[in-house]
């Protein structure tokens, strides 16, 4: 008599993949791109019109993701899908987009930004980054020794954050319609389509997040099918919760004490209610920030060990301890500890912002070759979604290169870092068969 293997125990489930979503979303972005924006656009209505486009980016890439989320059902992300659809080198660009870009730069960013509100809460003077150094090492601990407890953890922080950026839209509503109904019809600021298009830039990134279930497919019950399901239900609160606390911050508070701010979300707040509120809120968004980053040490180190399987990274990011890549784990959190003790937290988030929107492109390309390419008929809302992300993409892409060309330079180094070592490591094998084959 013979038995079947029990199957093996996934890591996350539909709400899980959920809160992987919204954790690694809702993180930085939301609460200090509006004060980037409104020093860009002048007028908070067109920070808001800036924020609409930004969500219907994201489920845009969501529509497309999710499709290649059920085809091809495995962990890995944009590594995992450009192998498939265009070529194995664009495969081990994105997987070095999403070493550094990726996963590695946004925990560095969200640390920082962790630290910075909670300076707020706790009444000390951001220096060194020590606190954010800690906060990484904790996280690390955590997701390395103990990744079941890790998951509970992000979830419960999770549902206490929504619920938390619930209360605070709530509590800004009624200002906000005060201010909204006594705003101008028209914004007295000119509309600049390069200044729009560079709000997106920070946009995107805050935006960014919304395929973070992809990374983990084969970690989550019913793989393919719940991370399609899980993508959209994702994005679409993450869309309505942006739009909520932009408007509460960029009506709550006078705008000349919101242009260029990092922590806008902190000035609006104590506009709103004072000191309790803006203390109050600090917390609620390092909270924020804590999740964010660890849903990325969730998520990142598991395409790391996957193209150490591959042979694209060194094999011992690959190693697994029972199911989890406990060395991938420790190997981000050194290049985390790296990025937050080198870079500002602004440069992070343009260059990221530019990076992954080349990253997503260049998914949304390969399914689009693949669709026209396949034996059934192009599905026509699909496609319109790929050419709106690819549209706003380029756009992205031209304002940075045009407005910050140095995150876009450093962008495109680093997909020619990418390449650079697919083929490097393809000589390398050459080099050793000719080299077995001689002596033999």
């Amino acid at each position: 008599m013979t038995h079947e293997p029990a199957p093996r125990a996934r890591l996350l489930d539909f709400r899980g993949a959920v809160a992987l979503v919204v954790a690694n979303t809702i993180g930085t972005g939301v609460f200090t791109t509006s004060g980037f924006a409104l020093a860009d656009l002048g007028a908070p209505s067109y920070v808001m019109a800036a924020w609409l486009v930004g969500g219907l980016y994201a489920l845009c890439g969501v529509a497309i993701y999710a499709d290649l989320a059920a085809r091809y059902p495995q962990s890995g992300g944009e590594y995992a899908f450009l192998r498939q659809t265009l070529h194995p080198a664009l495969g081990t660009a994105a997987g070095w987009i999403s070493l550094v870009a990726g996963f590695t730069s946004p925990i560095a960013a969200a640390a920082l930004g962790a630290e910075l509100y909670a300076a707020r809460v706790g009444g000390f003077t951001p220096g060194a980054p020590w606190f954010a150094s800690t906060l990484i090492i904790g996280l690390v601990v955590l997701h390395a020794g103990a990744p079941a407890t890790g998951v509970r953890f992000q979830n419960i922080a999770v549902a206490i954050k929504v619920s938390a950026i619930l209360a605070f839209i709530g509590f800004g509503a009624a200002p906000l319609m005060r201010a909204v109904a006594a705003a101008p019809s028209a914004p007295a600021e000119p509309f600049s389509w390069i200044a729009f298009g560079g709000s997106l830039v920070w946009i995107s990134y805050a935006y960014s997040g919304w395929n973070a279930a992809v990374y983990v497919t084969g970690e989550v019950e019913g793989t393919g099918a719940t991370v399609r399901r899980a993508l959209y239900a994702g994005a679409a609160a993450v869309i309505a919760l942006y739009l909520g606390v932009s408007a509460v911050i960029l009506y709550g508070a006078p705008l000349d004490e919101l242009r260029g701010v990092a922590d806008s979300g902190a000035v609006a707040a104590r506009a709103l209610g004072g000191a309790t509120a803006e203390q109050a809120l600090s917390a609620l968004i390092a909270l924020a920030l804590i999740t964010s980053a660890s849903s990325m040490l969730l998520s990142g180190p598991r395409v790391y060990a996957r193209m150490a399987q591959d042979g694209a990274l060194p094999a011992i990011l690959g190693r697994l301890h029972g199911d989890h890549p406990r060395i991938a784990i420790l190997a981000q959190g050194a290049l985390c500890l790296v990025v937050v003790w080198s870079a500002s937290l602004r440069n992070l988030l343009e260059f990221v912002g530019v990076t992954l929107s080349l990253s997503a492109a260049m998914v949304v390309i390969g399914w689009l070759r693949q669709e026209f390419a396949a034996a059934h008929r192009p599905r026509p809302l699909l496609v319109a979604a790929g050419a709106l992300f690819l549209t706003e993409a380029t756009a992205i892409s031209f304002t940075a290169l045009k407005m910050r060309p140095g995150s876009a330079i450093a962008a495109l180094l680093l997909i020619a870092v990418g390449l650079a070592s697919h083929y490097a490591r393809g000589l390398r094998a050459g080099a050793t068969s000719t080299s077995d084959a001689t002596s033999e």
